[in-house]
């Protein structure tokens, strides 16, 4: 049995400090844990904690596989085209996607996303307060990615309730499968609808698309719509409340947002720079190293994605949020060949939501003694946000 060293403990689910502060967490880890390390939890995995061993993962798919998305892998999870698959497979997937995520088509839906902003800050303007990621931060890009993906807005509560659940690093693995069988049935469900009558909605299209010469299988239209289902309906939840949180605190800030739009999209990098939250897991497919440390075929490990934009060498006082770097360098939307197909929606979503909120709210603050609750797992979540102002 080869040693695997150094240890270090450490718990991507359920440690303590993740709980208290997710970023806090992974900054601890940062300076005080090895690059590369062994933590003895969930069967044994490796940890790295450089933009240097993270790049090099992420850039490896030969080496590090993304064929089991969980630690420890999990053999029966539903495959999510294209993201558990590995070249040459990956490719011809992503190809076929990438024209309906592309800038030039993402753009014509900027009415529509600054409609959905409007309409659901507009609910509670006049409150002078509200729970951010109940009241705005899930309905507002869960609202656009249904309408765009083509799922059924009456089912909004249901569909935010299941990813939420789907999503808790506490819900056991029979459970999880549950709701898995849940999201397949709607997606099955959605699938056979649009056969039978397509509407101008992106699901629609895939149902009749030409794919290498054929249509896509049943199985493969419910995997790729999986991933979508997961990946719409939780991520930009989360940056816009930890964007929200910070800026809250952050009174310089906050006053650019209002007074200068045009520095929005920077906002909204550095924001997601300094608040990544993503840990993404892949499977080592052969003996090799990461950055000088042996590690082994059928071996686990998690690449948190913080680690390349908090790299002193790549970004100067990476602790601070400052909108004065002529670049900002990170993986926040991912790395190498799994870049988030989504980035330019995802986006376009945060530069409408923060510039909209910036207009009809402006300056606002978190409630006085409210205690944070953070959810740990491979995509990191900030579980309520009260916040107040002056209406």
């Amino acid at each position: 049995m080869p040693v695997r060293e150094p240890v270090y403990a450490f718990d991507y689910v359920a440690d303590p400090a993740l709980h208290a502060d997710v970023h806090a967490a992974y900054w601890n880890l940062k300076q005080n844990a090895p690059p590369v390390f062994w933590t003895p939890a969930h069967g044994g995995h490796w940890v790295v904690t450089s933009a240097d061993a993270a790049i090099e993962v992420l850039r490896h798919p030969d080496r590090f596989s993304s064929k089991f998305l969980s630690i420890p892998p999990n053999p029966n999870q539903p495959k999510m085209i294209p993201e558990s698959l590995d070249p040459p497979e990956h490719r011809p997937y992503r190809q076929l996607l990438r024209p309906y995520f592309e800038s030039k088509a993402i753009e014509p839906l900027e009415p529509r996303i600054r409609e959905w902003a409007e309409r659901l800050i507009d609910a509670v303007v006049d409150q002078g307060e509200c729970e951010f990621v109940d009241a705005l931060g899930s309905r507002f890009p869960v609202s656009v990615f249904m309408e765009m993906f083509g799922f059924p807005l009456d089912q909004f509560d249901f569909f935010r309730a299941t990813v939420v659940e789907y999503f808790d690093a506490q819900v056991d693995a029979q459970r999880r499968m549950e709701l898995s069988m849940q999201i397949l049935g709607t997606l099955t469900q959605l699938i056979e609808a649009r056969r039978a009558e397509p509407k101008d909605d992106l699901i629609s299209t895939l149902v009749h698309i030409d794919f290498e010469g054929r249509k896509l299988t049943q199985d493969e239209l419910i995997s790729i719509g999986f991933l979508m289902f997961l990946a719409g309906l939780d991520t930009v939840v989360n940056a816009l409340a930890f964007g929200m949180r910070h800026l809250a605190h952050d009174t310089a800030l906050r006053t650019r947002l209002i007074e200068d739009p045009a520095a929005i999209p920077a906002i909204v990098e550095e924001l997601m720079r300094r608040y990544t939250f993503v840990s993404t897991p892949r499977y080592i497919t052969q003996d090799t190293e990461i950055a000088g440390v042996k590690v082994y075929e059928g071996d686990s490990v998690l690449v948190p994605l913080h680690m390349v934009g908090w790299d002193e060498k790549l970004t100067e006082c990476p602790a601070e949020v400052r909108l004065d770097r002529p670049h900002c360098r990170h993986a926040g939307f991912g790395s190498g060949i799994h870049t988030c197909l989504g980035i330019h929606l995802a986006r376009l979503e945060m530069a409408v939501f923060y510039e909209t909120w910036a207009k009809k709210i402006g300056h606002f603050r978190m409630r006085e003694g409210q205690q944070l609750h953070f959810r740990g797992g491979s995509v990191q979540a900030l579980e309520a946000l009260h916040l107040e102002w002056d209406s």
